[in-house]
């Protein structure tokens, strides 16, 4: 991978998470590069953006007959097909979150996994207390690998985001026995089984 960034930070994780995985289906996919990183041949990808310059540009860089990519509306368009995986990563916060867990929780086989690299406003002390403590290392590994930006790649963002007690309550409303966890990087991991 010779581009990283907050969200590529976590590719090698969603990568362990999604190995038995043989369909997946990524919300937001931007320009393509996390499924660029996952594709080894196995596995059937459908990417989705509703910014069109975001499927030109996937569609550019990564060909493979194992990837289409549609420019779409995650929650207004028909998106057809079971996927084992449908992942979210740094998208969800562009949407409305509990109609998004919905519709990807109806989307996933049997044993299907819903993962979700998030973006969240802390909501407690230990929040507050986590977000402060993250800064340093933050900013002293995002030099050093020379993290280029959403902004920097002209990607699609949007910092009106959820708190982490809302995301809390709807995971625990609409995916019961999810788990979920602080990411170094300003973002927090969200990992649920559909059984």
């Amino acid at each position: 991978m010779q581009l990283w960034n907050h969200n590529a930070a976590y590719y090698k994780q969603i990568k362990k998470w999604t190995a038995p995985c043989k369909t997946i289906l990524d919300v937001g996919c931007g320009d393509g590069w996390l499924i660029s990183y996952l594709d080894d041949g196995s596995k059937e990808f459908t990417g989705i953006d509703i910014e069109p310059s975001c499927i030109d540009r996937a569609k550019q860089s990564h060909q493979s007959a194992h990837a289409r990519f549609a420019c779409c509306n995650f929650l207004s368009d028909e998106i057809t097909g079971v996927y084992d995986a449908v992942i979210f990563v740094a998208s969800i916060h562009h949407m409305d979150m509990a109609a998004a867990l919905e519709k990807a929780r109806a989307l996933l086989s049997t044993h299907g996994r819903m993962i979700i690299v998030g973006l969240a406003k802390p909501s407690s002390m230990i929040d507050y207390g986590i977000e402060v403590m993250r800064v340093l290392p933050c900013k002293i590994l995002t030099k050093l690998k020379h993290a280029q930006s959403s902004e920097e790649l002209d990607l699609p963002v949007s910092y009106t985001l959820p708190t982490l007690r809302e995301i809390r309550e709807l995971s625990a409303r609409l995916l019961p026995h999810a788990v979920m966890r602080y990411g170094l990087y300003y973002r927090y991991l969200l990992r649920w089984i559909k059984y």
